[in-house]
C-alpha cells in the first residue's frame, strides 16, 4: 500500500510538468470546469450578469453622452445669451441716471421756455 502511494506521488511529481506544457490555460480550465460542474454552473450564471450590467452600463453612458451633444447648442446660446445681456445697475447707478435725466430735460424745458418767450414777445 506505501508502494502504490509513494509510486502515484512519484508519477504526479514527475508528469506535472509535463501535463502542464502540453494543457494550454483554456484547456486547463475547461478540465477544471468538468470536474466541477457545480462551480461552473455558478461561474456561468455571474459571467452573464456581468455581461448583461457591463452592456447595461455601456447603453446609458452612450445615451447621456447623446443627449449631452444634444443639448450643447442650448446650453451654449443660453449661456452666451447670460454673458451678453445687460446686467440690473446698482441702486446708486440707477439714482445717478435718473439725475442725469432729469438735469437733461430741466435744461431742455429752460431752453424751450426762452424760445415760447421769444415768440411771444414777437408776436405782441
Amino acid at each position: 500500500m506505501m508502494g502504490g502511494l509513494a509510486q502515484r506521488l512519484f508519477s504526479q511529481q514527475l508528469f506535472q510538468p509535463l501535463a502542464d506544457a502540453l494543457l494550454t490555460p483554456t484547456e486547463t480550465a475547461v478540465l477544471w470546469g468538468l470536474h466541477h460542474p457545480y462551480w461552473l454552473g455558478a461561474i456561468a450564471i455571474l459571467m452573464v450578469i456581468g455581461l448583461q450590467v457591463g452592456v447595461s452600463l455601456a447603453g446609458q453612458l452612450v445615451r447621456r453622452i447623446l443627449k449631452e451633444i444634444g443639448r450643447s447648442p442650448f446650453s451654449l446660446g443660453r449661456w452666451l445669451f447670460h454673458k451678453t445681456t445687460v446686467r440690473d445697475p446698482s441702486p446708486d447707478q440707477k439714482l445717478e441716471t435718473i439725475l442725469n435725466r432729469l438735469n437733461s430735460l430741466q435744461e431742455e424745458q429752460a431752453s424751450l421756455l426762452a424760445e415760447f418767450r421769444e415768440q411771444l414777445s414777437d408776436r405782441e
